[in-house]
């Protein structure tokens, strides 16, 4: 049973390592993300006060250094705390990585972290001040390798393609281009040939970028739906007191499988080749390449600046969205935990569901999907500013609601995630993987905490959760409308053709060399 296992495992070592790895840290994931946020909340409920000095009932205020601050707040500030310093972290990881050869231990190095900051979760379940500081700062080094790992986690795909299009090419019978010969003249030969190429190269990198991401992706939410299906069963079978903690328990006991799992992403994830070492200037002018590069690229940067807007305030939409689930629904472990499952559920539907699509009978190319991605996203800020009127009984006020903008958020994210990481990927210059990628999360980090900072004093002064709504709704417009230029502009038409062909002179120079 075991051989036939292995041999379907190295038929693609890469790609099986790459879906192992996103469903190992998909356990972590998944539970800290529920957990400690759900922790924190209870915590919080029990060791504040409202601003009369009452138990909390909608709102509630906990010490925060030394001042206490609305637990909402104290959530928002935490966000932005995790992104400012995941930005710093991300500003060396872009700068250097690309120049080590050895990127699989560093992924494997930033997995067993990941399985680190989860170990001591169980251990602070009392409801107390200092276990509520202690989980404040785990969510914060939780939040920081998680940016990390995205960007470790994606340098694989455009090394991938690539390796697609050589083995594509390696493939490829002579009998077909000896077939094209006979049909063809001289004059048209070279032009029909190179254009066929062309296209081939498109398709084949296309196809397997796209399988890469989806899968990556689907690996994910599959880890998570098992870790939440055993904290349902520990909840349904332990004893009341010990199943409110089983959430915390399921974690800490991931966090070990997850150290011992960084094993077979250091073994098995491929080889990304490293940047020249004649590239090295020096450490500090390292540090701004980054930035240099995307300004000379106007196809990426727009691409690049549309998929960050999105990603942040997505994540500020969901963090809201999930506050009002707990203050309209009060769930206990159970329900939270069967409302977390929903939502890994549609997250792994909908991406499967989206990949057969493609493959099936695809009905717009990837340029235009990732446009409508972005408009799916409208309608949950829209349906959550219906509740500001007190009278309608809708707008984020009914359990159901919660269900139907969890499948629609699932929607637009899986469509937008995977799309992103192939068109991206396509641009990416060979040894920049970590550059580029690093550059998503240094563009995230360096502008979504703004948001977060300005929403929690309001949040704080008015304990109204849905303000936030009304910035998440324009700013998803944005998304929108700079894609649309992307595809539509000559000037990025025209910068994505010079790059590319740039790209592949370089690349073919580089071999020649060598």
């Amino acid at each position: 049973m075991g051989f036939p296992l292995v041999a379907w495992w190295k038929k693609d070592t890469a790609l099986n390592t790459y879906i192992f790895g996103l469903f190992l840290i998909g356990l972590p994931f998944t539970l800290f993300a529920t957990y400690v946020v759900y922790q924190l909340q209870v915590v919080g409920f029990m060791i504040g006060a409202d601003s009369d000095g009452l138990p909390c009932m909608t709102y509630c205020l906990v010490p925060f250094g030394s001042q206490k601050l609305d637990l909402n707040s104290v959530i928002l500030y935490l966000n932005a705390l995790g992104f400012g310093l995941g930005g710093v972290v991300a500003v060396f990881i872009a700068a250097y990585a690309d120049f080590w050869k050895e990127k699989s231990t560093l992924v494997a190095i930033f997995v067993v972290c990941y399985g680190i900051v989860c170990i001591p979760v169980y251990w602070l379940r009392d409801t107390s001040i200092a276990a509520f500081n202690a989980l404040m700062a785990l969510y914060v080094v939780y939040a920081v390798i998680s940016y990390i790992l995205s960007v470790l986690f994606c340098i694989f795909i455009p090394h991938c393609m690539r390796t697609a299009v050589e083995n594509e090419a390696i493939n490829a019978p002579n009998s077909e281009q000896a077939s094209n010969q006979e049909t063809k003249t001289p004059n048209d030969m070279t032009t029909t040939l190179e254009d066929g190429a062309s296209a081939t190269k498109t398709s084949a990198s296309r196809k397997y970028g796209f399988k890469m991401s989806i899968f990556g992706s689907f690996g994910t939410a599959v880890g998570g739906i098992i870790a939440l299906i055993i904290v349902i069963i520990l909840i349904k079978t332990l004893p009341d007191i010990s199943a409110q903690s089983a959430g915390l328990l399921v974690t800490t006991i991931v966090g070990f499988i997850t150290v011992l799992g960084a094993i077979v992403t250091y073994l098995g994830l491929p080889a990304v080749p490293a940047k020249p070492k004649d590239n090295w200037k020096a450490w500090w002018i390292e540090l701004f390449t980054p930035l240099k590069d995307l300004s000379k690229r106007k196809n990426m940067a727009v691409l690049l600046l549309s998929y960050t807007i999105y990603v942040d305030t997505v994540f500020a939409l969901n963090s809201v969205t999930g506050q009002l689930y707990y203050v309209q629904v009060l769930p206990d472990t159970l329900e939270f935990t069967l409302y977390s499952m929903a939502f890994t559920i549609f997250g792994a539907v909908t991406t499967l569901a989206f990949y057969l699509l493609q493959v099936w009978r695809p009905p717009f190319r990837l340029e235009y999907w990732l446009v409508i991605g972005y408009a799916i996203i409208l309608i949950i800020p829209i349906w959550g500013c219906i509740g500001f009127v007190d009278n309608i009984d809708f707008g984020f006020k009914n359990r159901w609601e919660f269900y139907i903008q969890s499948l629609l958020f699932n929607v637009s994210n899986s469509i937008v995630n995977s799309v992103f990481r192939v068109l991206f990927s396509e641009m990416v210059p060979k040894g920049s993987e970590v550059e580029w990628f690093g550059l998503q999360v240094i563009l995230s980090c360096a502008t979504a905490w703004v948001s977060y900072v300005a929403n929690a004093p309001l949040q704080n002064a008015t304990h109204e959760l849905r303000f936030p709504l009304v910035l998440c709704l324009i700013m998803l417009v944005l998304p929108v409308v700079l894609e649309i230029c992307r595809c539509s502009m000559d000037v990025f038409v025209k910068d994505k053709a010079r790059w590319k062909e740039y790209d592949e002179s370089d690349t073919s120079g580089s071999a020649d060399e060598s």
